[in-house]
């Protein structure tokens, strides 16, 4: 018998066990690295969308009404402008909270009740405007909107065992605030 056919046959087990201590790790690490990804996106779509719906809420005040414009807004059209600007984003699990308060104060009322940005589960309230009608001068109130949204982690499917694991999602938030400027 061949004395090198023989060295090459026992050494087939030595590669798969050194594939399986290197890539079981670098798929891990490359699955990892996809999630935080997708975790940065969604929280970056999060803050533009809410730096949006803010710019839009504070630049259509409730009494701006010069030369027969009517900018009325509620917070439903609010809700709207953040729906559009915020692509990939649950609408039925993405939580709206609308803030206003005098500038230069430290603490700040709920405009509105909680609601999401979907329209038919528990939407906006489409009479409420935003601004409300105390702040219709300009620089005389902060409106902040605070937005938020789970994170499900992909990470948990391959997990052992078909229960949800916790250590796999999380609440990503984001929040935005502007001088009413009309």
């Amino acid at each position: 018998m061949n004395p090198k056919r023989l060295l090459r046959s026992r050494c087939g087990g030595q590669s798969l066990v050194e594939f399986t201590f290197v890539g079981i790790p670098m798929i891990f690490v490359l699955i990892s690295v996809f999630e935080i990804s997708r975790g940065m996106w969604m929280y970056h779509t999060l803050a533009h969308s809410v730096r949006d719906g803010v710019r839009y809420a504070s630049v259509h005040g409730y009494n701006c009404t010069n030369n027969n414009n009517t900018c009325t807004v509620t917070m439903n059209q609010v809700a709207a402008v953040i729906r559009d600007a915020g692509v990939g984003l649950d609408p039925a699990s993405t939580k709206l909270n609308f803030y206003s308060f005098p500038t230069g104060a430290t603490t700040k009322a709920p405009t509105g009740s909680q609601c999401t940005l979907d329209t038919t589960t528990n939407p906006c309230s489409t009479t409420n405007t935003f601004p409300p009608p105390a702040c219709n001068t300009p620089k005389a109130c902060q409106v902040e909107i605070d937005i938020t949204t789970p994170f499900n982690s992909a990470i948990a499917m391959l997990w052992p065992g078909s229960s949800p694991v916790s250590f796999a999602s999380g609440i990503l938030g984001a929040t935005s605030a502007d001088a009413v400027q009309y």
